[in-house]
């Protein structure tokens, strides 16, 4: 199952990119649609997928449970306060 690491402090993210090429995914981009799936997990819970669209016309799907998700943004939530 896919996990999320909420990276609370900027200065800590994605150092390791900067020398390498990068698809970014900016206003022009389509709108990631997250589809969710009653049931979807082994154990009965839900579980969500992502679509991104990529500029180059490839498509990567991301799946995982709900409460990943739910977790990483109530951890965001938590530090920031929103």
């Amino acid at each position: 199952m896919l996990t999320f690491h909420p990276i609370l402090e900027p200065k800590e993210h994605w150092s390791d990119l900067l020398d390498q090429e990068v698809i970014y995914l900016g206003d022009e981009a389509s709108p990631i649609e997250i589809v969710a799936m009653p049931g979807g997990m082994v154990s009965g819970r839900t579980s969500i997928s992502m679509r991104l669209d990529l500029p180059d016309g490839r498509v990567v799907i991301l799946e995982t449970a709900l409460q990943e998700l739910v977790n990483a943004v109530r951890k965001i939530q938590e530090r920031f306060g929103e």
